[in-house]
């Protein structure tokens, strides 16, 4: 019941700065490559990026844990002529420390966003910036830098009867940077306040069905100390069903939606004439994951995938299905314990995206990476 409850109140974190069971560190390399058939409606030809995350979590004690993480990325953009645009350098990096009080049922989180990134875009940067944080395609990392920020989240987790019970409330603030290369304004994004709510159960003998929904809403982004845009409310639910298969081998089925409501245009400053309120957004998905172990060192966890992105004005939505596959080589211990674990991956994806009324283009895409990392799996 403890081990239960701890892992319900991290599960809702679900933050870059939650802190992972026991210790663990490791590495890796991604490559991500898509192609759009039509290239002038798109206005995109291909799409790459390279991404080498990092992260490592610290028990300091029993009840104190230090966590970071971070990445180098490179995005390459390829324009309908030809022409090209890249992007390069570290990300902002997370840290965070958690203490686990009440038998593990509460965790306390402190962290900070400090801002090694690249916050500062020239144009065609910007342009690159803007690809990797469209809501359809599922990039490794979705921004470069944001100036910074700092923190904090409780989380609770109990037991009610047959159901596991746990609920995370946090805030999140910005700190002013300047977006453009060669512009002098400075901007802040506004201060974000979010909970979120997780139940789960056992079904059968072998099952558990659970489900997250939660909430964010932002205050106003400043633009030189004016008001500039309030983003809309935005609102979350995923429910999924993970049982078993055989002896050995397990399953899980899961399907959630993300709603953004519409954001407004606070400011009538002359330099951002033509600037619009945003529509309201929303992005289904839903897939299958499988656990199956071949043999006492590899285990092989094939997924699917599929996601639905709409808009209220009809820009920018489309569909991509996902096809992948990663396989856990344990390299030196065993499955519990300390184990250095190497961790080959790669997906296939194929989808349709509109880009505006009368344009539109089919997309295809692949990955594949490579993760080393030292856990302490209990």
């Amino acid at each position: 019941m403890r081990a239960r409850a701890a892992a319900l109140s991290l599960a809702l974190l679900a933050a870059p700065t939650a802190p992972l069971a026991g210790q663990a560190a490791g590495g890796g390399v991604l490559l991500q490559r898509y192609t759009f058939a039509d290239a002038q409606a798109a206005g995109l030809s291909t799409f790459t990026l390279r991404t080498a995350p990092w992260a490592v979590s610290l028990p300091l004690g029993g009840r104190l844990s230090v966590v970071a993480s971070g990445a180098w990325a490179e995005g390459e953009a390829t324009g309908a002529e030809g022409a090209r645009a890249t992007l390069s350098g570290f990300t902002d990096t997370e840290v965070g420390v958690a203490l686990a009080l009440g038998q593990d049922r509460m965790v306390l989180t402190a962290s900070a966003s400090l801002p090694t990134g690249h916050s500062t875009l020239t144009l065609p940067e910007a342009a690159v910036a803007g690809v990797v944080a469209a809501e359809l395609l599922p990039f490794a990392v979705t921004s470069w830098g944001s100036g910074g920020g700092m923190g904090g989240d409780v989380a609770v987790a109990v037991q009610a009867g047959a159901w596991g019970l746990g609920v995370v409330a946090g805030y999140r603030a910005g700190n002013s940077f300047e977006p453009l290369a060669d512009e002098s304004f400075t901007y802040r994004p506004g201060d974000q306040a979010r909970v979120r709510l997780a139940l789960d159960r056992d079904v059968g003998t072998s099952g558990t069905f659970s489900i997250i929904v939660g909430m964010q809403r932002f205050s106003e982004d400043e633009l030189g100390g004016a008001n500039l845009f309030r983003s809309g409310d935005r609102f979350e639910a995923l429910a999924g069903y993970t049982f078993a298969l055989g002896l050995k081998s397990s399953a899980q089925i899961y399907a959630g939606a993300y709603h953004r409501a519409a954001g407004s245009v606070l400011t009538t400053e002359p330099t951002l004439d033509g600037a619009t309120d945003s529509p309201s957004q929303q992005l289904f998905t839903g897939g299958v994951d499988l656990r199956i172990p071949v043999g006492r060192r590899v285990t092989f966890l094939p997924t699917t995938e599929a996601r639905v992105f709409r808009t209220a004005d009809g820009v920018g939505q489309g569909w991509l299905a996902s096809g992948g596959a990663t396989l856990e080589i344990i390299l030196a211990g065993r499955r519990f314990g300390r184990r250095l674990v190497l961790a080959p991956s790669g997906a296939y994806r194929r989808g349709h995206i509109i880009v505006q009324e009368g344009s539109e283009s089919d997309l295809t895409g692949w990955e594949a990476g490579l993760t080393l990392r030292v856990e302490d799996r209990r």
